[in-house]
């Protein structure tokens, strides 16, 4: 598969990248680590070539992110950061959309599209929180999944207290299954794309993000 090479940049030796190269440098590099990762794994691709799909010199790799692990954090903050934002919005009912003022569909729909999108992060998940001895899983904790565990389960208990959600829903065990149906399709993806013969186009995400409205909303609503 072929991507869109960015324009390529004078090339420099090791040391600090003057002020004129840097400007949509950092960006650059992160899109190019993303879509390698994607669909070259992990441990398959090196910082030169990342610089190289980048189209800048290897020394902004270490500039701004030090190594590989670095460039990991990074592209966790972003991707994630991104989610959080939208899902607060979402919740808060800030984020217009066609699913109008249903913060629940709308949450659940922005999850799914945003995990779809970044197609690197659910591997990334994986290996470096899910796994046993993942380096990025006290700051995932700490950062990104404690913020959505708060803002998921505060939107559950508003509903309840509206009277939208079954009284004796568990806001706890209703998080963990919420998180499961809008992340774990696309953990399961390598697999599910060969046993389940899926193809994860854009029509598919948007059955799925029904599908899982529908799926929760039934076992949630009073």
């Amino acid at each position: 598969m072929t991507r869109p090479r960015t324009p390529p940049r004078s090339r420099r030796g090791p040391g600090r990248p003057p002020e004129h190269e840097r400007p949509g440098a950092r960006d650059a590099l992160l899109d190019a680590a993303s879509w390698l990762f994607a669909h070259r794994g992990f441990g398959e691709v090196s910082l030169r070539q990342i610089a190289e799909e980048a189209g800048v010199s290897p020394a902004m790799v270490h500039y701004y992110f030090g190594d590989k692990a670095g460039l990991h954090e990074a592209m966790l903050a972003r991707a994630v950061g991104r989610v959080l934002e939208r899902v607060g919005e979402a919740a808060s009912g800030a984020l217009d959309g066609p699913l109008g003022d249903d913060p629940v569909a709308r949450v659940l729909d922005v999850m799914t599209r945003t995990v779809s999108q970044e197609r690197w992060l659910a591997p990334l998940l994986v290996r470096e929180v899910l796994a046993e001895g993942g380096r990025l899983r006290e700051r995932f904790v700490r950062d990104y999944a404690s913020v959505m565990a708060e803002i998921v389960q505060g939107l559950l208990r508003r509903e309840v207290g509206a009277g939208r959600f079954r009284a004796d829903l568990d806001p706890q065990l209703a998080f963990l299954s919420f998180m499961g149906m809008t992340v774990f399709p696309f953990v399961a993806r390598p697999v599910a794309e060969r046993v389940l013969g899926i193809d994860y186009d854009d029509a598919f995400v948007r059955r799925l993000a029904a599908h899982t409205e529908r799926l929760f909303r039934e076992g949630v609503r009073a």
